[in-house]
């Protein structure tokens, strides 16, 4: 069974996302919004959801670096080499301009460390 860990970009940007519905909707549905992502997250655990590539970070060469959509977020990860620990980089609202954030998260070193190319 593989395990879950958080990056601090991970926690701190579903963290943003609750806080975001929290003050301009209400707490209910940030709950709701949270553990929806949570349950999905979960099943990484077990290997028991499909889940791709990024292709935006693929076309820059970056590999190894996978997406959950939830509509409307995404949850980037990474899977370590044994194939025991799934690393939640961070988690996204995809009506944001992903390219632009993906590329600034690549500038700042937040997901090229332990990424490989899988050729």
């Amino acid at each position: 069974m593989r395990h879950i860990e958080w990056s601090p970009d991970g926690v701190d940007s579903l963290n943003e996302i609750l806080e975001y519905y929290i003050d301009n909707v209400d707490e209910k549905t940030a709950n709701n919004i949270y553990q929806k992502i949570i349950e999905k997250i979960n099943k990484l655990q077990n290997d028991k959801i499909r889940t791709k590539q990024c292709q935006e970070l693929k076309d820059i060469g970056i590999f190894g670096i996978y997406e959950i959509v939830i509509n409307p977020w995404k949850i980037y990860y990474k899977i370590t080499e044994d194939n025991k620990i799934a690393y939640i980089l961070f988690v996204l609202d995809a009506r944001r301009n992903i390219e632009e954030i993906l590329i600034s998260k690549v500038i700042d070193g937040k997901m090229t460390e332990g990424s490989s190319n899988p050729d």
